[in-house]
């Protein structure tokens, strides 16, 4: 993975993740000033926009390293201490992404709450499990813990 590579899925997951749950604390934790509105902060809305607006770039980074990084490795079997941890990642992004897409066309209250809680469950699990894989894998590249690159590696930091 290049150095862009891994700054723009790093920046895109850390900013998504951070808007996701400041938006759910502001509609679910803060309370109202006023019983009458429906937002919980004033910066509420411009804190789901910014979500709605850094959730592309993060889908696209995935796709930009879903060859090479995640396809190839499993595949090949290299890296197996972190290959579980990165397909559970991977298999959490697909309903976390296609429920944050839902949310916002869905009309009906019902299913539109249960899409919500999905993606929160899913964008949170992710966001946990990423960092677990993050983890596992600066293990890996530190010298004497049995971490060895193969041919074709892009290790840039």
């Amino acid at each position: 993975m290049s150095r862009f590579e891994r700054l723009l899925l790093h920046a895109s997951i850390a900013l998504s993740a951070a808007s996701g749950i400041i938006y759910v604390v502001m509609r679910d934790l803060v309370p109202r000033s006023d019983p009458y509105s429906v937002l919980g902060h004033p910066w509420q809305p411009h804190v789901l926009a910014a979500h709605v607006l850094v959730a592309p770039f993060f889908v696209f980074a995935l796709g930009l390293i879903a060859r090479e990084h995640i396809l190839e490795r499993v595949r090949n079997g290299r890296t197996p201490s972190g290959r579980r941890s990165g397909v559970v990642t991977i298999l959490l992004a697909l309903p976390m992404i296609v429920s944050g897409y839902g949310v916002q066309v869905v009309t009906s209250p019902f299913l539109r709450r249960g899409l919500g809680i999905a993606h929160l469950a899913s964008g949170l699990a992710f966001a946990l499990l990423y960092g677990v894989h993050l983890l596992r894998a600066s293990r890996r590249r530190q010298p004497g813990k049995g971490w060895q690159r193969e041919p074709g590696d892009r290790l840039s930091a």
